[in-house]
């Protein structure tokens, strides 16, 4: 099974196609235009280097969230409409869960992986994965957790603890480089596609979608709702 995987949650942008588990093609940018202008033709160029039509694309996947509200709107807008006008199935993804899946594809690390995104006001979406040979076991949900906490929740594991994601840096500032922390290498530390294009196009048990049923996973609301009912509240 082919799968065109894309990842629009933070700051980066990328796209990949992997075929049975195995990455075909990947593209990846991390400059300051917005997704909208990078997202469609980083896939075009993956199509055609890849000597592919999006009619060959058997089903589609997505990061879903946490992370930048917009990023996340145009990545599933994205994959929407090509689901739609292809009329192919769609998985999708925790953001946080995508980082621990490009790690263990990779083979990089074994341990505990704890995934960061910067949500603001010294808060992080986060989540902590145990991996081993191979395999993610996940041990915290998503949420959104205040720096402090989660720094006194990792010690408790009391081993090596490596940080990934577009937060990690910050995060581990923040912690003033505790010792049991390390930060992943800088080719895998922000958040991209292609583990979950390799993910989805396993062949594993993995749940599909149809595309009108894909929702963003957003664990808080926008900084504009906030806003708006806090200047409800003081009507």
């Amino acid at each position: 099974m082919k799968v065109l995987a894309i990842d629009c949650s933070a700051k980066s942008v990328s796209a990949a196609i992997a075929e049975n588990g195995k990455l075909i093609a990947e593209g990846f940018l991390n400059i300051k235009l917005t997704h909208s202008e990078t997202l469609m033709p980083i896939i075009e160029q993956l199509l055609s280097n890849s000597r592919l039509a999006i009619t060959d694309i058997d089903a589609f996947a997505v990061t879903a969230g946490p992370g930048s509200f917009t990023g996340i709107r145009i990545g599933i807008s994205a994959i929407k409409g090509m689901a739609f006008a292809e009329e192919k199935p769609v998985f999708a993804f925790s953001t946080l869960e995508a980082m621990a899946l490009s790690l263990t594809n990779s083979n990089l690390f074994s341990g505990i992986l704890c995934g960061l995104m910067d949500a603001r006001r010294n808060q992080f979406y986060s989540a902590t994965f145990k991996i081993k040979n191979g395999e993610i076991d996940r041990l915290t949900e998503d949420r959104t957790v205040e720096a402090e906490a989660l720094k006194s929740e990792l010690l408790e594991f009391n081993e090596p603890i490596i940080l990934m994601g577009d937060g990690a840096e910050l995060f581990y500032k923040l912690s003033q480089n505790t010792k049991e922390f390390s930060l992943a290498p800088e080719t895998n530390r922000v958040q991209r596609a292609s583990g979950i294009a390799i993910k989805a196009s396993s062949g594993e048990n993995i749940t599909t979608l149809n595309p009108d049923a894909l929702q963003a996973i957003y664990l808080r609301k926008s900084q504009a709702e906030r806003e708006r009912e806090e200047k409800l509240n003081n009507a």
